[in-house]
Formats: structure tokens, sequence, C-alpha cells
């Protein structure tokens, strides 16, 4: 299998302006979430697992797509509402691309989930995923995991598909320290922008390439918030 770990963008302050206005009141991992999933162009028939009619990031899917959905929950409006552990209510080869975003960390063992999601790719399809890395414990109704870019390439590997890519969801080390601390004695937005400054102005003096790259950049991918994947069948 062809794998390639993507060196993920420097913050600035110009893309922390793009970020704010185009997803406004969300968390920095949404955001950059939401900024990944903007950009992957998507057509024909898509299913999204752990999505529905009122996922928050629907809006941001390619236009134009034949949009399908499982969930769990009935308030997210699924296309299937399915059980956990139910087979994915599909045929074989029927869709062009499958999403997942902020849903595998919730299932006990992941692997069966890309089994199915592979039965049901059409060849040359492709799985989009966002799952958190350094991130709370949130529950809905249970979290069990956060997985290694080395465990996703294994697993993307073990079920068959032919190449897969990894981007670290990350803005800087103050950035990740604060999502998981909180703001201590600083009120809480200020404490946000504080700690995006200094990332900023760190990533600008010492990654002149533009992107987090060489020992020190593994060293800050490594704390990232969450992973952004791509695996195509």
């Amino acid at each position: 299998m062809e794998y390639r770990f993507e060196r993920p963008p420097l913050p600035s302050f110009a893309r922390w302006r793009d970020l704010h206005r185009r997803f406004p009141g969300n968390s920095l991992l949404r955001m950059m979430e939401y900024e990944a999933i903007a950009r992957v162009r998507m057509t024909g028939r898509v299913l999204d697992i752990g999505g529905g009619a009122n996922a928050r990031y629907r809006e941001h899917l390619s236009a134009g797509i034949e949009y399908h959905s499982v969930n769990i929950d009935p308030k997210i409006e699924p296309t299937w509402l399915i059980r956990p552990g139910d087979p994915l209510p599909a045929e074989d080869e029927s869709f062009d691309w499958v999403v997942s975003f902020n849903t595998l960390e919730h299932i006990f063992d992941p692997r069966p989930t890309l089994t199915e999601t592979f039965r049901v790719l059409k060849s040359g399809g492709t799985m989009v995923i966002a799952v958190p890395w350094m991130f709370r414990i949130h529950a809905h109704p249970d979290d069990y995991n956060r997985l290694t870019p080395s465990w996703w390439r294994e697993a993307f590997q073990q079920t068959g598909f032919t190449s897969a890519s990894v981007l670290p969801l990350v803005w800087g080390r103050n950035s990740t320290a604060f999502s998981i601390s909180g703001s201590g004695l600083m009120p809480r937005q200020l404490a946000a922008y504080w700690a995006h400054v200094k990332d900023t102005l760190y990533a600008k003096l010492r990654f002149p390439s533009g992107v987090y790259d060489g020992r020190r950049g593994d060293s800050i991918c490594g704390v990232s918030m969450g992973w952004f994947m791509t695996a195509r069948k």
C-alpha cells in the first residue's frame, strides 16, 4: 500500500481570520476539520457514517453529491437508523465516497467498520475520516480510543486499501495544551487567542518551508488535536 504522512500547513494570522470567518462558533479542532473537509471535491454517491441531515459539517461537503447517511441517533436524521455493530445497509461497491467525521473513536473496534466501508466502496472509491487525537473524552454514548497514524496505516493496509494519507490537524503545542488544560486564571477567550498567537509567531520564525517539517515539526505533529485521513480502494 502507498502511504503518505502529509505535512500540515503552518498557522498564520490570515488563516486564523479565515477560519473564524468561514466556521464561526466552532472549536479550533472543528474549524481545522471543516477546512480540510471543504478542500475535498466529492462526486457521485456519498455515504456518511455517523452523519445525517442535521450533521454540523453537512454544508461543507461538495455540492451536487447524492448524500446518504447512517447513524444511531435519530436526532441527526440519517438516511438509515442503525444499531451499534450493525452492517452497513448498502450493497457491495455502491458508493463513490464514504466519509466518517468524529465517529470512529466512539466504536470499540473500528476495524469491522473499515471492512464494511471497503465492501460498499466502488473500485477506485475513497474513504475520508476525521478523528481526534489529543482531545478530551466525549462520550456519545462512549468514547473508546485515540489511535496513532501507525495504527491507521496498518489498519488501512490490512483492510485492502491501495493508498492512504494522514494529515495532522494541528495549530501548535500551545493551542493543543490550551484545548486540554483550559484557560487557568486568564479569561478563556483571551487565553485561547494568546495560545494561538504564540504558535503562529513560533511557526513563522522556525519553519521557513511553510509546513511543520523536520524533527521539530514531527514533535509538534505528535501533539496534534486530530487526524484527517483518506484511503483509496
